[in-house]
């Protein structure tokens, strides 16, 4: 049973209602009286912000809409002003079109770390990501499945192949698991819509081999053939490729510590489609995908103007010589 079923006849206006309710009342579950600030930019899909904002208002809860420049200069650290704002609210949603600095940002991570908010990420999305394909999922499965995977990825190092030729392994002990997968309910948690994943970053220096990407590239997208990265010592050395290749080289010569590999992540989301679009497909079941520079938000100490995720396909991942993940299959499905 999915969240959110649609008849036939219904209008958009209708679909982003329901949707509305579901991430006001169910994911974020917002009590009355609490504050709630959405993240915008002059890019964002306004039609979802309104219907949010009028249901925030249903629930008895004060929202409050913050609008950032869509040519804000950073995709992981958010304005001044809006930082010092963070500290009276209770939840966030970041709705921006153009950065991901709301989702990145290092205050709102030291804030879910101390507890004080929870938030949802909504950001880098068109409106098609939060009414169709993964955002229909069943999300009790979702976060069963998130938290069983969770579980299985406890341990001192992980090994990431796939039959395209990526070989890669890293020291992961010690590192927090993240698990997004649609509930944010509670201080301290943090989600997505649409979501469906676990995740967590390799410690620093430790990341070796070979990543065949096949995926969408967060902002380059599909790429015309698979890229090759060479990685040493947790950074990136080499990248061969099409001319996707050359703008992730222009991306990393441009922006200092880009070359960090930050992340390892999971998809857990059966509803999620293969569309070419990195946010969907990074959810998609079985997907997994790294992400190069920014990891403060996962307990990292690197700190980078850009979190950029790449998608991979089919890979087999082992933690600790256990396999969890078989050709993009997660095992306890099997």
């Amino acid at each position: 049973m999915h969240d959110i079923d649609y008849s036939m006849n219904e209008s958009i206006e209708e679909r982003i209602n329901k949707i509305s309710k579901l991430i006001v009342n169910k994911l974020i579950s917002v009590n009355e009286n609490e504050n709630v600030m959405i993240i915008i930019d002059e890019d964002s899909e306004l039609i979802m912000v309104k219907a949010l904002f009028n249901e925030v208002i249903n629930s008895k809860a004060t929202p409050i809409i913050v609008t950032i420049p869509s040519n804000w200069k950073s995709h992981t650290t958010l304005p001044k002003p809006v930082q010092a704002s963070l500290e009276y609210v209770d939840v966030v949603i970041g709705m921006t079109k153009k950065t991901a600095a709301p989702s990145y940002d290092p205050e709102v991570a030291r804030l879910l770390k101390d507890k004080k908010i929870r938030y949802m990420s909504m950001v880098l999305r068109p409106l098609d990501n939060y009414i169709n394909g993964a955002a229909l999922a069943d999300y009790e499965e979702v976060y069963s499945d998130a938290k069983r995977l969770s579980e299985l990825m406890r341990g001192n190092r992980i090994k990431v192949t796939t039959k395209l030729g990526t070989n890669i392994e890293a020291i992961i002990k010690g590192s927090r698991i993240i698990i997004e997968a649609g509930f944010a309910t509670k201080p301290g948690e943090s989600a997505a819509f649409s979501d469906g994943e676990v995740s967590y970053t390799p410690i620093e220096g430790t990341a070796n081999g070979i990543v065949i990407v096949d995926g969408p590239i967060a902002y380059i997208g599909k790429p015309s053939e698979p890229l090759k990265l060479i990685i040493r010592n947790g950074r990136v050395i080499d990248i061969n490729g099409g001319r996707e290749a050359m703008e992730l080289i222009n991306m990393i010569k441009k922006t200092p510590n880009l070359d960090n590999l930050a992340e390892f992540g999971i998809g857990v989301n059966k509803a999620a489609r293969l569309n070419g679009y990195w946010q969907e497909e990074k959810k998609a079941y079985g997907n997994l995908h790294i992400a190069l520079g920014d990891n403060i938000y996962y307990g990292g100490k690197t700190k980078c103007d850009i979190h950029m995720d790449l998608v991979i396909y089919k890979p087999t991942v082992e933690v600790d010589g256990r396999i969890i993940v078989k050709e993009g299959k997660l095992i306890f499905h099997e």
